[in-house]
């Protein structure tokens, strides 16, 4: 017998108590879709979750705090539950299939082993555990998937602060050895960023002020989320529209604030394990 998804439980999560990290292993072998965390116990929500890790080969390949990851779910389109967590690498809000499994973490060849960290701070008598989706690796043979082989999904985290209002440039890992294909970059800030332009070689490639760019997002059924600013490339849903990188010699980004803020920039990579 045969089936095109495949949901199990990974194995058992080991230290789950407030105030500790608990960890699980996932077994390799598969296409994995996506990684639902179930969150149960007395009092055990996901702004408890202070940080999220999933590590391939010892390298982080995804990372965020529980709301962070949920308010990017709910921006994908995704009805969120207080209850579970979804760590996706195929891109379910995408245009077909081909566009939803490119970035699905291909764990058959490679892959020694997969661990899932949660670091839990102020619940009561938690508990969890993950149910993984699985498939088998997606294959074209017109060589429509050429140029996405070897790359998974990363969702990946980095600090900023500007302590007065006006343009913070900042840059994040691009290029062929370091960032390959961008999707998404989600600035989660403390409601004083007013817009952004970005520039690749020089270019000006995106730039928008808050309402034109969530204006855009709704008019193909995205959902901004309160001081969530994010840029899509691949806003259509189509995954050819996504930000290749990987020949770039210079990759801007330039946010504009009213005031001090700070928080965390958060970008949705297609990248090769080997690379970030």
């Amino acid at each position: 017998m045969s089936v095109g998804i495949l949901t199990r439980y990974s194995l058992p999560f080991s230290n789950v108590a407030a105030n500790n990290i608990a960890t699980a292993n996932v077994t390799p072998g598969r296409l994995i879709e996506n990684v639902k965390l179930c969150l149960g116990g007395t009092t055990f929500t996901k702004a408890q979750i202070t940080q999220v890790r999933v590590k391939a080969n010892g390298k982080v390949i995804m990372e965020g705090t529980g709301t962070e990851l949920d308010l990017i779910n709910a921006f994908r389109g995704e009805t969120t539950d207080p209850k579970f967590l979804d760590l996706s690498f195929a891109d379910y809000f995408l245009n077909n299939e081909f566009d939803r499994k490119v970035g699905g973490f291909d764990t058959s060849v490679g892959i020694s082993n997969i661990t899932l960290e949660v670091t839990i701070a102020g619940a009561t008598a938690p508990t969890l555990k993950a149910i993984v989706t699985e498939s088998a690796a997606q294959k074209d043979k017109s060589g429509e998937f050429a140029p996405y082989a070897t790359l998974i999904s990363k969702v990946l985290k980095y600090p900023f602060n500007i302590s007065t209002g006006g343009r913070l440039p900042f840059q994040v890992p691009f290029g062929a050895q370091s960032g390959s294909i961008i999707k998404r970059l989600h600035i989660f800030h403390t409601s004083k960023m007013t817009g952004i332009t970005v520039k690749q070689d020089a270019m000006v490639i995106h730039e928008s002020v808050t309402a034109e760019n969530e204006q855009e997002q709704k008019r193909f059924a995205r959902k901004p989320q309160a001081n969530v600013y994010t840029v899509d490339f691949t806003v259509q849903a189509a995954i050819k529209h996504a930000l290749d990188t990987r020949d770039a010699r210079s990759l801007e980004w330039l946010p504009e604030f009213s005031g001090a803020d700070s928080g965390s920039v958060i970008v949705e990579y297609l990248d090769p394990l080997g690379n970030l």
